[in-house]
């Protein structure tokens, strides 16, 4: 979140939630509370791309 300029409490803020549940997300540490995920990710101008691995 550095990169995007915006600390977990901001992004609560903006999210409707609070700083914990933002840091709870982050570190995984609730299962139900990964629904913020679409949220968090599109707050912060992000996107998930799923592609196959590279072959090592």
């Amino acid at each position: 979140m550095k990169d995007q300029g915006i600390t977990q409490a901001q992004l609560a803020q903006q999210l409707d939630t609070t700083q914990p549940v933002i840091s709870r997300t982050l570190q995984a540490s609730v299962l139900n509370e990964r629904s913020h995920w679409p949220a968090i990710i599109d707050t912060l101008g992000l996107e998930i791309v799923i592609q196959p691995k590279s072959s090592s």
